[in-house]
C-alpha cells in the first residue's frame, strides 16, 4: 500500500512539470506528453480511490481502455520523431496492435486481459528500439542522454521488461502463490517510480533545449 501511494505521488511531479512547460513553451514542444501524463494520473488515482471504497472492485476494463490509449498516444509520439521507413513501421505496428486488441482480446470484459498487457509491452519495446536504431544510425554532436526521448525510451523499455514478466503468469500466481503475486505488485510500483522519474528527467532535458 505504502509503495503504491508513493508511486502515485511521484507520478504527480512529471505532470506538474509538463503542465508548467506547456504553459511556458506550448504543449506541442514536449510532443504533447502532458496529455499522456494527465490521463495516466486520472487513471491511477481513479483506480486507487475505487480500491479504497471497494477492494473487490474490478478495474480490468478501465486498464484495457487505458492501454489502448497508450498504444495510440505513443504511436503518434514516435511517429513525429521517427523518419522515412521507420515511420511506416511505427504506423503498421499501431494498426496491428489495435487490430489484435479489438478482434482477438476481450477488451470489453471486466477482467484485465493479459494479452493486451503483452501487446503493449511488445509495442513499447519495438518503438523504443526503432528510436535507438535511428539515433545511433544518424550520429549528431549531442550526447544521447541529453535527448529527452532517450529517457522516455529507456523508461518504456524498463517498464515493459518487468511488466511482461509480471503479467504473463499473473493469473497462475493469483491462484497458486498470492504472496509472490503481491511481491510482483510491489516490484511493479518500484519500476513505475523509476519510469516516471525518467519522464521527469526527460522534461528537464526538454526545458534545457527549449531555453537554448
Amino acid at each position: 500500500m505504502t509503495i503504491g501511494i508513493i508511486y502515485k505521488i511521484v507520478l504527480l511531479f512529471p505532470l506538474i512539470k509538463s503542465f508548467i512547460l506547456g504553459r511556458k513553451f506550448s504543449f506541442s514542444a514536449q510532443n504533447y506528453l502532458f496529455i499522456y501524463l494527465l490521463i495516466t494520473v486520472v487513471n491511477e488515482w481513479t483506480s486507487f480511490t475505487r480500491n479504497l471504497i471497494n477492494p473487490d472492485v474490478k478495474v480490468g476494463l478501465q486498464y484495457n481502455f487505458y492501454f489502448i490509449f497508450c498504444v495510440i498516444f505513443f504511436s503518434f509520439f514516435y511517429y513525429k520523431i521517427l523518419t522515412n521507413v521507420l515511420k511506416k513501421i511505427n504506423l503498421i505496428l499501431m494498426i496491428l496492435s489495435l487490430a489484435y486488441i479489438f478482434f482477438l482480446t476481450n477488451f470489453l470484459g471486466e477482467e484485465f486481459d493479459k494479452k493486451i498487457g503483452i501487446t503493449i509491452t511488445i509495442f513499447y519495446i519495438t518503438n523504443s528500439l526503432l528510436w535507438f536504431y535511428q539515433k545511433i544510425s544518424f550520429f549528431d554532436e549531442h550526447k544521447i542522454t541529453d535527448d529527452p526521448v532517450f529517457w522516455i525510451s529507456v523508461a518504456l523499455l524498463m517498464w515493459s521488461c518487468f511488466f511482461i514478466f509480471r503479467v504473463t503468469p499473473m493469473f497462475f500466481f493469483a491462484e497458486h502463490d498470492n504472496e509472490f503475486l503481491q511481491f510482483l505488485k510491489i516490484g511493479q510500483n518500484i519500476i513505475n517510480i523509476g519510469m516516471y522519474s525518467m519522464f521527469f528527467i526527460s522534461l528537464i532535458k526538454s526545458e534545457k533545449r527549449l531555453n537554448q
